[in-house]
């Protein structure tokens, strides 16, 4: 990701202030290869968003008895709509605007390396895992007794079983890198949904070789051994095993990888040479979502998880993409296997997120207002219910669910007409009634020690605790608001609400280093 510095704020804050925020968003990850290139009429691939049907990419898609749900981290075994999860990595198979088949997939599942609150990462089986505002948690775990629910990043800890789903994203240089036949194709997932479902299972992990030799390749940090003779011979697929550098490769094990002469090593019981995104069938209609990679804009083309983009009817659009970027693609496959875009929307991302009771919710006007703020909402926004711990309410029923003063995280940025809401997560009420605001300073006035936050207008006094770079042992609020550079500069705040709407009075105020920049995906 060269585009923006990944904001750290999640981490501090939820280290420092122990804020309860379970964040959710999008990406898509590596997908399992169909058995056979899909008969469907058309074909989406994303992130799983909300329920009342499936929606992903945007689109909502009816399910029906018939629809048949299937685990990719298993051979695509069968599986059921109660298995399945908003922030999952999801492929689906539609005719006629019906879902024929839904297929999840995670990027890597296996015990926790190391987690790195600092920088907002977890290493996970030797793979960097990058958790951002669009990241969701799920799932919990019990030590000495008490069981912990995982909210945020801080509650994970090394040695903890976690399944993980999201982008995998490209961070090699060069336009070779991460497509068959380079041999230096690092990666990294980009988080949509992290759980622990509190029993560890099979160990997978999706991504390119390297380091290709008989008997063993490595992904990244991990190294791969297989055997192709014997009782405990690797199944491959295909038949022999037989892996090139650059060759994209789904492997997973039984057993746990453990250290051999100081080397991250797993040993493989299934390899599988596959895709990232499905096997698509010429005529098919397409929608995928993925990172930009192999930008080329002078011809018009790209790449999105490894499908080659013919982007030339829209090429004022390929322009303005940037290296990393996460969009939608839409489009129909041609013979070649190329998909030729029709629609290349780049997808929106909150610029702050804020926590505090609901006001009201409109089915009519399709909005919700938090705290003297109103979001519109659409099929784009990710509904996640921490609550009820039944399926996520949506776009049809938000206001038939949600009650005034239910507690909600909700992530916006500010569109032509006002606020839209890209996130509506209901979440328990904490135990002290506070409120909370993060993201990018749109103004601030030092005179008056305020500053404004998406709308809010948040007032720092004497009695407000003040984390900042440099800060030393002695914190002003003339040190905080000249660590503050508007426009630029992400801000944490948790206070309580201000005597008129749309205000906070604040308690706590984190600024993070200038270095650090609001991420680059959907929230």
């Amino acid at each position: 990701m060269n585009r923006k510095k990944w904001v750290t704020v999640l981490g501090v804050v939820a280290a420092t202030l122990g804020l309860l925020v379970a964040c959710g968003g999008g990406g898509s990850g590596p997908g399992s290869q169909s058995p056979m290139p899909s008969a469907a009429t058309s074909t989406a691939s994303g992130v799983l968003s909300a329920f009342g049907s499936v929606v992903v990419n945007g689109q909502e898609f009816a399910t029906s008895a018939s629809t048949a749900v299937v685990d990719g981290d298993a051979d695509d075994a069968s599986s059921s709509m109660s298995a399945l999860n908003v922030g999952m990595s999801v492929d689906v198979d539609v005719n006629n605007g019906t879902a024929s088949l839904v297929r999840y997939t995670s990027a890597v599942r296996g015990e926790v390396d190391a987690v790195d609150t600092a920088n907002s990462t977890l290493t996970v089986m030797g793979q960097t895992v990058q958790v951002s505002g669009a990241t969701l948690f799920a799932g919990s775990k019990t030590v000495s007794g008490t069981s912990t629910a995982i909210a945020q990043l801080s509650d994970i800890g090394v040695g903890d079983y976690v399944i993980v789903h999201g982008v995998l994203a490209c961070t090699s240089s060069g336009t070779g890198a991460c497509s068959a036949g380079s041999n230096s194709d690092n990666t990294q997932v980009i988080a949509s949904l992290v759980t622990e479902p509190g029993i560890a299972g099979v160990y997978r992990v999706a991504g390119y070789v390297e380091n290709s030799a008989t008997g063993s390749f490595a992904i990244n940090g991990l190294t791969v051994i297989y055997s192709s003779t014997g009782a405990s011979a690797t199944t491959c697929t295909p038949n022999p095993c037989a892996f090139a550098n650059g060759d994209f490769v789904a492997v997973r094990s039984s057993t746990a990888p453990a250290l051999a002469s100081g080397v991250l090593t797993l040993t493989a019981t299934r390899i599988n040479t596959t895709t990232q995104a499905p096997v698509l069938m010429a005529g098919t209609t397409v929608s995928l979502e993925g990172p930009v990679a192999q930008l080329n804009t002078s011809a018009s083309t790209f790449s999105i998880r490894g499908i080659a983009v013919d982007g030339s009817a829209l090429a004022a659009t390929v322009a303005t993409l940037t290296k990393g970027e996460i969009v939608e693609v839409s489009g129909t496959v041609s013979s070649s296997g190329t998909l030729v875009a029709t629609i290349i929307t780049a997808e929106p991302h909150a610029t702050f997120w804020l926590r505090a009771p609901l006001d009201a919710a409109s089915a009519g006007a399709g909005t919700i207002t938090v705290l003297g703020q109103t979001f519109s909402v659409n099929n784009e926004t990710r509904f996640v219910d921490r609550v009820a711990n039944t399926r996520p309410f949506n776009l049809s029923n938000f206001a038939t669910v949600l009650a005034a003063k239910d507690q909600l995280v909700v992530s916006g940025y500010t569109g032509a007409t006002g606020n839209v809401a890209t996130r509506v997560e209901r979440i328990p009420a904490p135990a002290l009634p506070t409120v909370a605001i993060e993201g990018v300073v749109s103004a601030d006035t030092p005179a008056s020690d305020t500053l404004n936050i998406g709308g809010i207008t948040v007032t720092l006094g004497s009695g407000t605790t003040l984390l900042y770079p440099a800060a030393g042992s002695t914190p002003t609020l003339a040190g905080f608001f000249a660590a503050v550079t508007v426009q630029s500069s992400v801000v944490a705040i948790v206070g309580t609400a201000g005597s008129s709407a749309g205000s906070i009075t604040a308690t706590t105020a984190l600024a993070l280093p200038s270095s650090s920049e609001w991420a680059i995906l959907p929230h």
